[in-house]
């Protein structure tokens, strides 16, 4: 990849670089350096570029609660107020009506509208009947946690959650009620999307695959054949090929990928029949480092691009023909945006 790499900073520490491909520029966030101390206000859970707003950005962060830009990342300023919890996990915002959702440790999900200046909360998941059930695999407090959201463009009340650990939940009106999706899901879930065009479709990666539910959550299978192992970063779904998915996937769990001499024996993976079944892209051998964050590129639907925890940036821009990294030595890699 050509052009330029430029920390900046957000709060204390150099969390944001830019990397020009064709028509569009590439958003890393890192922790410092592999063996820096994690801080509260270390990006985690995503980033936002808001297409209503040219110039201002959102970036969610270890415990210090979500952070704004409105000059492209010059500079930052809190934007938490309303936010039950400073440790962000998620957020995203829907592509038609411009909302931000932020989910968070311990499990909740909160809302932004465009023009407001606080968060607002979504109907608790503590009133699900199996929430007793959530935990985490984190010590000492064992608080389950959104992972990821999934929204769905044709419906804007169309709201699913990836809870570690706690299977998934569904709400079809906007965050007032819940259904907590438990039939065949996994109960360590990292992420769910709605398959565009099919609303009864739901996808979602976990500590242990690949899950699929055609009824609209009602039920899930597991899909893993062809995959190199279980633990799968979020998924990427090509914009113009709705059925073709991208991931990345390690054979080790993350205690490993941390430790010397083992690491997460990762490798990019494809499928062209919605997670059918996947095959193995690129001609690289296994990688250290495991993966927390994918995405791709609606201007080029050929691209993905994962950043890893051994503070390395992959992309491939032809489909997985040839993938390659395109940046190293960074910190633990925990936001990449396009």
């Amino acid at each position: 990849m050509n052009g330029r790499y430029v920390p900046t900073l957000l709060g204390r520490l150099p969390v944001d670089a830019s990397a020009r491909t064709t028509d569009s520029a590439l958003q890393i966030m890192f922790r410092g350096s592999r063996t820096q101390a994690v801080t509260a206000d270390m990006p985690k859970g995503g980033f936002i570029a808001d297409p209503r707003s040219p110039g201002r950005l959102y970036v969610g962060t270890e415990a210090a609660g979500v952070f704004r830009s409105e000059d492209g990342g010059a500079t930052w300023v809190p934007d938490s107020s309303g936010l039950g919890s400073l440790r962000i996990w998620s957020l995203v915002q829907h592509p038609i009506t411009g909302v931000l959702y932020a989910g968070t440790e311990p499990a909740a999900l909160y809302r932004k509208h465009p023009g407001a200046t606080e968060w607002t909360p979504c109907t608790p998941f503590t009133t699900l009947p199996r929430y007793r059930e959530w935990t985490s695999p984190n010590p000492p407090r064992h608080e389950p946690r959104v992972r990821g959201i999934g929204l769905d463009p044709e419906r804007p009340q169309a709201i699913a959650a990836a809870i570690e650990e706690g299977w998934l939940v569904l709400s079809l009106d906007g965050g007032v009620t819940w259904t907590n999706l438990t039939e065949g899901s996994d109960f360590d879930s990292h992420s769910v999307l709605f398959a565009p065009g099919q609303p009864q479709v739901l996808l979602s990666t976990s500590g242990d695959g690949f899950y699929r539910s055609d009824d609209g959550g009602a039920h899930f299978r597991p899909s893993h054949t062809g995959l190199e192992g279980r633990y799968l970063s979020p998924l990427v779904l090509h914009p113009a090929r709705p059925r073709t998915l991208y991931a990345y996937c390690t054979r080790n769990y993350p205690p490993s990928w941390f430790q010397p001499g083992a690491g997460a024996e990762g490798a990019f993976f494809r499928s062209d029949d919605q997670g059918g079944h996947w095959r193995r892209i690129g001609n690289t051998p296994l990688i250290p480092g495991g993966c927390w964050t994918a995405c791709g590129d609606p201007r080029e639907p050929e691209t993905f691009c994962a950043g890893l925890t051994d503070g390395s940036v992959w992309l491939t821009r032809d489909g997985g023909k040839q993938v390659e990294p395109i940046l190293e030595g960074l910190g633990l890699v925990s936001v990449v945006s396009i």
